[in-house]
């Protein structure tokens, strides 16, 4: 069974598969893993036991790959629906 996770109108979800939907929800996933890493690095501030500071920089570094791979998809995805790489008469 799916997670709805984007649900239209009439409350019912659906599966994307065109580059600029998928970009949207790229974004979306994006904004939701970097409030997670604001939340974790607060508490890895709050956290006086070396141990337990870590083992939660551990994670902190695993989400920044973590977010670092989602960017690129992302870019790449919204590179795609935006037709970059095409050659569109000019140049940037």
């Amino acid at each position: 069974m799916c997670r709805v996770i984007t649900p239209d109108q009439g409350g019912i979800h659906s599966h994307v598969d065109d580059p600029l939907s998928i970009a949207e929800l790229l974004r979306e996933t994006l904004v939701e893993e970097l409030q997670a890493m604001t939340e974790l690095s607060a508490r890895w501030h709050l956290i006086e036991d070396e141990g337990v500071r870590h083992t939660l920089l551990h994670l902190i570094e695993d989400k920044r790959k973590s977010i670092s791979v989602l960017w690129d998809v992302m870019r790449k995805t919204e590179d795609r629906a935006l037709g970059e790489g095409d050659h569109h008469g000019h140049s940037h």
